[in-house]
């Protein structure tokens, strides 16, 4: 018998993530209010109040820091458990990748 103890499975991500709380607007068939908990390139992660469906497409407002004008883009909900949500974008801009990079890359990194 070995006393090793199984390794950890490595959680790989394909974007990093950044700790970010913003106030968050979700439209759907109705307007919800949340939280941003997390931010990156290809998504964030928020507390929403409300019941959104796994895989329903959505519209996400928030306000970053620096820029002038809110962040409005569509993304799909990928993850929930409760009132946690992670939403995955859908097709941003060029424009929205890159102000999404300039504002999170001072922020702390989730590992």
């Amino acid at each position: 018998m070995s006393n090793s103890s199984p390794q950890p499975w490595p959680v790989t991500r394909e974007y990093l993530r950044y700790v970010i709380d913003l106030r968050l607007v979700v439209r759907t068939s109705e307007k919800l209010y949340g939280r941003t908990k997390d931010l990156g390139d290809g998504g964030l992660g928020a507390t929403v109040a409300g019941d959104i469906p796994v895989g329903e497409i959505v519209e996400l407002e928030f306000q970053l820091p620096g820029v002038g004008d809110p962040t409005t883009i569509y993304a799909e909900v990928r993850y929930r458990q409760g009132f946690q949500y992670g939403f995955r974008f859908v097709n941003p801009t060029d424009k929205q990748k890159e102000t999404i990079r300039r504002a999170t890359r001072s922020l702390p990194m989730i590992k």
